[in-house]
């Protein structure tokens, strides 16, 4: 078990190798210390169980506020985040597992039927799983299974392990037959424009990012541009860039000791008192309130 510190490429998408090329699976542990967790994706599943506290995630355009004792399924390729709700501290395990671990080889039963039309699901970018209701109880069950096998890491664990998660995805596929299905197969337009425009934005979230160069990245007007980011992803761009650079902020107060005037700048904000603004009512605290609350950074080299 690792705790979870997301490093991402300048799309967005997640540079960490979860497990092995043998056995592609890794448990990591998330507790509210580390605020929130940046917007991120990756090619693998995401599982997550809520220890206790209360957090928002948001999987694509799908908002959640998961409690103690509840999970959430992430589908591959789903831009996801997690937020602190203020004042209100949370611990949770997650699984990231790549779908082979389940399928086994390309042309098989289990990827042809089950796990390529899942992983190609527009409709179930990602969703909450609640022990009031008896399937998603039997699917908690299973993940909370998985979770204490790579804990503990006991004989045949990777065993049990595949088993745990293929019963898992296994009540999945049964409870959304209806919505995974060949007429989910291809990606909507307004994903793929919205991942040109996301590609462009974190290449240059250091600089003013308009609406107009974004919309010429998926070559629409800027209403358009709006609407499919609104559809897509739950959230205005500017909504997302301020989300995006707060996130990196964050990291940058915690593991760094620049200035808040170069960080301010490094992460694309106005000004520092622009900065130090949304920051605050984002956390509660200024920047340099939030870097003092927490234990002291390493010197930068």
């Amino acid at each position: 078990m690792r705790e979870c510190y997301v490093n991402i490429d300048r799309k967005g998408r997640e540079m960490v190798n979860h497990g092995s090329p043998s056995f592609p699976c890794a448990c990591y542990h998330t507790s509210s210390h580390q605020v929130d967790v940046a917007w991120h994706w990756h090619e693998e599943f995401e599982l997550i169980y809520l220890n206790s506290g209360t957090v928002r995630c948001s999987a694509g355009d799908r908002r959640f506020l998961l409690h103690g004792g509840e999970a959430a399924f992430i589908n591959a390729g789903v831009p996801h985040t997690l937020f602190q709700r203020l004042g209100e501290p949370y611990d949770e395990h997650d699984i990231v597992f790549h779908a082979r671990l389940v399928y086994g080889e390309v042309g098989s039963v289990f990827y042809d039927k089950y796990l390529l039309p899942l992983l190609r699901c527009t409709a179930l970018p990602g969703f909450k799983l609640s022990p009031e209701i008896p399937w998603q109880k039997e699917a908690i069950s299973h993940l909370r299974l998985a979770v204490s096998c790579l804990l503990e890491k006991r004989d045949l664990y990777e065993l049990s392990v595949r088993s745990a998660l293929s019963a898992f995805l296994g009540l999945l596929w049964k409870e959304n037959q209806n919505v995974i299905g060949p007429a989910a197969l291809k990606p909507p337009a307004s994903r793929e424009r919205v991942q040109k425009m996301l590609d462009y934005f974190h290449s240059h979230y250091q600089d003013p990012v308009t609406l107009d160069e974004l919309s010429a990245q998926a070559n629409i007007c800027k209403r358009e541009c709006q609407r499919v980011f609104k559809s897509v992803l739950g959230l205005t761009p500017s909504q997302y860039f301020e989300q995006y650079r707060l996130s990196l902020s964050v990291s940058l107060l915690l593991n760094t000791r620049e200035s808040i005037i170069d960080i301010s700048g490094k992460c694309g904000f106005q000004s520092p008192s622009y900065f130090t603004k949304v920051f605050h009512k984002r956390y509660g605290l200024t920047p340099t309130e939030f870097r003092a609350s927490q234990a002291a950074p390493p010197a930068s080299s």
